[in-house]
């Protein structure tokens, strides 16, 4: 990895520096560019490995640039990063990128991302792209209806599925959601919001070891429990605990929470699952 090439696209000039301090710091060749126009400047000239590009730039955004990218020089890797508004991430599904970071994001998260894009054989396909488009929803009364507990590691993870999951024509049902960020909150709102499925991202396992013990044994027990997340930063012990759980029922998605084609395969689980218990109709329960 350390002979790979670098560049930073984003106009916050203190986000290029401290990515710039990171990635030398690991070894890469580094370079930055702080608009569109000066990214393709210095994408004409060199090759580039890797971009991480931002989505909201003045002038040329990163759209322009992802297409330059993608029409110029379709072997360089472009990880997307964007706030969880999700505005831009349609647009350049259609296009193509190699992944998604959601700001803010943290150390691990950047390293681990940038080593998996960066590890990609030559050639293989881009994670997102035209195909994986969601097929034509039915109609509005044959859709899953219930009530969705996210718990999230934090409050941005929790804002990517409010978005996507409260939209029926992304989603594919007519859900009702919520967040918790503990295992103390999660116990509440089981009581307070009642919900039909629990879904808890894979990365709480490490924050909350208990929690699915005692939502096993709540009164308020969802009718379904589904775990999901991506598995590759889990540790041994997590993976066991893992195991166990779907031994006894607990539903396992594995899937890139912050992609639409993750969050297409854990909406298909969600649906499948709401199905299966008869939730249906236009409405949300009240």
């Amino acid at each position: 990895m350390s002979s790979k090439r670098v560049l930073v696209v984003d106009d916050e000039p203190e986000v290029t520096l401290a990515l710039q301090v990171f990635f030398l710091g690991k070894g890469y060749e580094m370079m930055t560019a702080l608009d569109g126009l000066q990214a393709m400047r210095i994408l004409r000239q060199h090759p580039v490995d890797l971009v991480l590009l931002d989505m909201k730039m003045p002038g040329v955004n990163g759209v322009e640039v992802l297409k330059f990218i993608r029409a110029e020089i379709p072997s360089t890797r472009v990880i997307v990063v964007t706030a969880y508004d999700l505005q831009f991430q349609e647009v350049v599904e259609q296009i193509g990128v190699d992944g998604f970071l959601m700001k803010p994001f943290g150390i691990q998260a950047l390293t681990q991302k940038v080593q998996e894009v960066l590890s990609q054989g030559t050639g293989e396909s881009t994670l997102f792209h035209h195909s994986e488009a969601p097929a034509e929803p039915g109609p509005a009364s044959a859709r899953p209806r219930a009530r969705l507990l996210f718990v999230e590691p934090a409050e941005y993870t929790y804002g990517v599925k409010e978005v996507f999951f409260t939209d029926p024509e992304k989603s594919g049902g007519n859900y009702e959601v919520a967040g918790a960020y503990s295992t103390e909150e999660a116990i509440q709102k089981l009581k307070e919001f009642q919900p039909d499925i629990l879904l808890v991202d894979l990365t709480m396992l490490g924050h909350s070891s208990d929690l699915t013990l005692q939502v096993m044994r709540s009164e308020s027990r969802p009718k379904e429990l589904i775990l999901h997340g991506s598995g590759s930063a889990l540790s041994p012990s997590q993976n066991l605990k893992i195991q166990d759980l779907s031994q006894v029922g607990v539903k396992v998605v594995q899937n890139e929470s912050f992609t639409r084609a993750g969050l297409m395969r854990l909406a298909d689980v969600v649906c499948k699952t709401a199905l299966a218990h008869g939730l249906v109709g236009e409405k949300a329960p009240s």
